[in-house]
């Protein structure tokens, strides 16, 4: 029976799913590039041909990143919803990463990867900043935010959240993430010019997530 060759993008994934269903399991560091071409049944030079190395993988991101910004972009175009509700299910829904995806998360919180992960969350700042800007203009229209700088409030309220609640950069106690996160909501509230747009509990769901 001829073998049928398959998409290329549908066989880079098979790559990645099997790769990682073996870093949940085994553990990034017990997995080898043999036991990923096993899994998925194809000979080692087809690994090689998508991928330069287990690192790659590792750093591969951008499929996780574009289906939870497909997830975003549904939540910023839904017109049943106002801004506050948008912004509160991109931020504990849109945001975190998914429970599969926190082996990656963990690969890239180690110090040697200190540059891959820098560049990780740049790329997701970017990514999320022109659909939360959108949320933030239509609560400007709906009377509810009060702000000049939509585009650079944004931006400054991603990169906040996003270094200073990162679990690889801080070592904070729950105690001191807590006590922070409550700070946030305050912060929020003045960045936005609302009042009680974004609650600590919420945050704090946010940040278990991931």
């Amino acid at each position: 029976m001829p073998r049928i060759a398959k998409d290329p993008q549908e066989r880079r994934n098979e790559i990645l799913d099997a790769a990682m269903e073996l870093f949940n399991t085994k553990g990034y560091a017990n997995t080898a590039v043999s036991d990923i071409v096993k899994k998925v049944g194809v000979a080692q030079g087809t690994f090689y041909y998508y991928f330069k190395s287990k690192e790659e993988i590792a750093a591969a991101h951008d499929r996780s990143l574009a289906s939870r910004l497909a997830f975003v972009k549904a939540v910023s175009e839904d017109q049943a919803l106002n801004a506050v509700d948008k912004l509160r299910k991109v931020l504990l829904e849109g945001f975190p990463a998914p429970q599969k995806d926190h082996v990656i998360l963990e690969y890239l919180h180690d110090e040697s990867n200190s540059i891959l992960h820098q560049k990780y969350l740049v790329a997701k700042i970017a990514a999320f900043h022109p659909f939360l800007t959108d949320i933030v203009q239509q609560g400007i229209s709906e009377g509810v935010f009060q702000v000049d700088h939509p585009d650079e409030v944004t931006e400054f309220l991603l990169v906040g959240i996003s270094f200073l609640f990162d679990r690889g950069i801080f070592g904070w106690s729950e105690e001191e993430l807590t006590k922070k996160y409550r700070a946030l909501e305050t912060i929020v509230d003045r960045l936005l010019g609302g009042t009680s747009i974004i609650s600590a509990g919420v945050l704090l769901e946010m940040n278990r997530q991931g």
